[in-house]
C-alpha cells in the first residue's frame, strides 16, 4: 500500500475521532495482504481495541470473511460501527453496487471511509476505475449516504503516492 492512502485514512479518522469507541467493530473491505504485505489498517485502530474484520472476494493472509460473491458482505444489516476500504473500488466493476452492499451492513449513523485512485496507470487485473472528484459524491447520491468529507490528494509528499492521487470520501448512512 502506498504511504498517501496511510496519510489520508489518519486524516479521516481524525475528522470523525469523537465517533470513534473502545470495542467497536470495524470492517475492512478488499484489506487481504498480498504476498507478505499487510493492506489493511488494522494497526490505525489498536488503540480502539476494535473488532476488526478483513472482508475480500479472495482468500489470504489476514481475510476473516471471504465474500461469497463480489457485491455480498457476509454480515447482518446493520451490524457494523465503522467501514474502511482503500485500494478497492478501483478493481470492482460495479462501485456503486459495492457501496450499496457496505451501506447495508452499517450501522445507522455510522460512517465509512473510501479512499480509491483518482489517476494512475494500469495496475492490476481487474482494473476498470480511477475516481475523479464528483465520483463519491455520485455514489453517495445513488446509494443515500450523506457525504461527511471528500478530497483529493494532490499533494502527496512522496513519488509512488503522487501517481494515484488518492481520493478520500466518509459517508455516513
Amino acid at each position: 500500500m502506498h504511504p498517501s492512502s496511510v496519510t489520508n485514512m489518519k486524516k479521516a479518522i481524525g475528522k470523525i475521532a469523537d465517533e470513534l469507541k473502545d470495542g467497536m467493530t470495524i470492517l475492512d473491505v478488499g484489506g487481504r495482504n498480498i504476498n507478505v504485505q499487510d493492506r489493511s489498517y488494522k494497526g490505525l485502530f489498536k488503540n480502539l481495541n476494535p473488532t476488526y474484520y478483513v472482508a475480500d472476494i479472495n482468500g489470504g493472509g489476514n481475510v476473516t470473511h471471504l465474500m461469497p460473491g463480489e457485491y455480498e458482505l457476509p454480515f447482518e444489516d446493520n451490524s457494523i460501527d465503522l467501514i474502511v476500504s482503500g485500494q478497492t473500488l478501483e478493481h470492482v466493476r460495479n462501485p456503486f453496487r459495492s457501496v450499496a452492499e457496505m451501506k447495508r451492513v452499517l450501522k445507522e449513523g455510522s460512517c465509512m471511509i473510501l479512499i480509491a485512485p483518482s489517476q494512475g496507470k494500469y495496475h492490476d487485473n481487474p482494473d476498470c476505475w480511477r475516481f475523479m472528484d464528483d465520483s463519491f459524491k455520485a455514489i453517495a447520491d445513488e446509494v443515500g449516504l450523506k457525504v461527511v468529507d471528500d478530497w483529493v490528494d494532490l499533494n502527496a509528499p512522496d513519488e509512488r503516492s503522487q501517481r494515484w492521487k488518492d481520493h478520500t470520501f466518509i459517508g455516513r448512512k
